[in-house]
């Protein structure tokens, strides 16, 4: 039996709320034989599939990705300084990442395609170098590319840039999106390093004023910028004009990063968590076990099943659902009885090796702590 050692609650809080969102983004995707609007959202379903495609709108497509990025931002940020200095913590890094390139191509050409793993590795190996930074200049490196994002987003949308029907189908989809998607996610990564050396979510209680304000103002923008598209999924309105709808995009990062402060204020009011909260937790300690696992119930029943055909979006809603709980299930059981994800424990031995990991001496965590400041 393992020993689970004791982590911060918010972090982990974070992640399981995360495979919620992942979880409900995804399983609409595998509706067949319907047309189809934003986000392959069926046209074509009753009135609650209408209002559940236009609640998933406003609230879940587009917000697990910048949450995904932030929270592996801020875990990146975590890892690197618990090192005993900075070549011994690019290293770790770097492998990591590179591991996680590998398990999201397998996971890619076995389970799901839409497999993000690879495109947060690809995004650790372009970031490791700017670890080091102050963080006055990792400010300014995620402000700087928001305006090029902001930029990208709008000439899409316009079609000036197109990139519908460029990729082809297949593991090589995975291969281009997972080198072109970490332009879409850098921000929130940079953003996340930087809320780890402040301790945002491992001490919140430092930080509720903060917490509390980004949570209010990111979710309330999140909602107020998703819901002209909203409306229109869930078909209220005809249409929107087009800033409507990259504003929906945009709103996704403020939705990402108000969640995850969002959990962080709850972690820090909570003082003792109870069975609920820390099934959450016990499944955001194994996120990637999780995460996998949804891919393995997608394959089963919507893929070997045909279930995708029989179908419509609230259905599918509840499938996803249903397939979140059943981890949250499984992650409570094996926190109980001491034991890791197993797919966590792979990537940590790939990372780490066989040879337990010594804890920093308080020089050379000084040390570090200078370097990452």
């Amino acid at each position: 039996m393992h020993t689970v050692s004791k982590r911060a609650l918010a972090p982990d809080l974070a992640r399981g709320v995360m495979l919620l969102l992942i979880a409900l983004a995804h399983a609409h995707l595998f509706i067949r034989g319907h047309p189809v609007t934003h986000r392959n959202y069926a046209t074509d379903g009753s009135p609650l599939d209408n209002a559940v495609a236009g609640i998933q709108m406003t609230v879940v497509d587009g917000r697990a990705l910048p949450l995904f990025a932030a929270l592996f931002g801020y875990g990146l940020a975590q890892m690197a300084g618990r090192q005993r200095n900075w070549p011994a913590a690019r290293w770790a890094v770097v492998k990591r990442c590179f591991w996680m390139v590998v398990l999201g191509a397998v996971h890619a050409h076995f389970l799901f395609e839409g497999d993000i793993l690879g495109t947060y590795g690809v995004t650790g190996l372009v970031l490791v170098g700017t670890m080091v930074w102050r963080n006055q200049s990792l400010l300014a490196l995620a402000a700087g590319w928001f305006v090029v994002y902001v930029v990208y987003v709008t000439l899409s949308a316009f079609q000036i840039i197109k990139t519908e029907g460029v990729f082809p189908d297949g593991l090589a989809t995975w291969a281009l999106h997972t080198v072109a998607w970490p332009a879409t996610v850098l921000v929130p990564v940079v953003l996340g390093m930087w809320a780890a050396r402040q301790k945002m979510l491992v001490e919140p209680e430092r930080h509720v004023r903060f917490l509390r304000t980004t949570a209010l103002a990111g979710l309330g923008f999140m909602v107020a910028g998703s819901l002209p598209l909203a409306l229109v999924v869930a078909q209220v309105l005809p249409g929107v004009p087009l800033p409507l709808v990259i504003l929906h995009t945009l709103s996704g990062l403020a939705g990402g990063l108000g969640y995850a402060a969002l959990m962080g204020w709850i972690a820090a009011i909570v003082k003792k968590p109870g069975l609920v909260m820390e099934a959450l937790a016990a499944t955001g300690e194994r996120s990637l076990t999780c995460y996998v696992l949804q891919s393995v119930s997608w394959l089963v029943i919507f893929t070997l099943g045909g279930l995708g055909y029989e179908i419509h979006t609230a259905q599918a809603s509840l499938v996803g659902i249903l397939t979140w709980l059943a981890t949250v299930v499984l992650s409570l059981g094996m926190h109980l009885a001491g034991i890791r994800g197993p797919l966590e424990v792979m990537l940590r031995f790939l990372t780490y090796g066989r040879k337990k990991k010594a804890r920093p001496q308080p020089q050379v965590q000084r040390e570090m702590a200078e370097q990452l400041r």
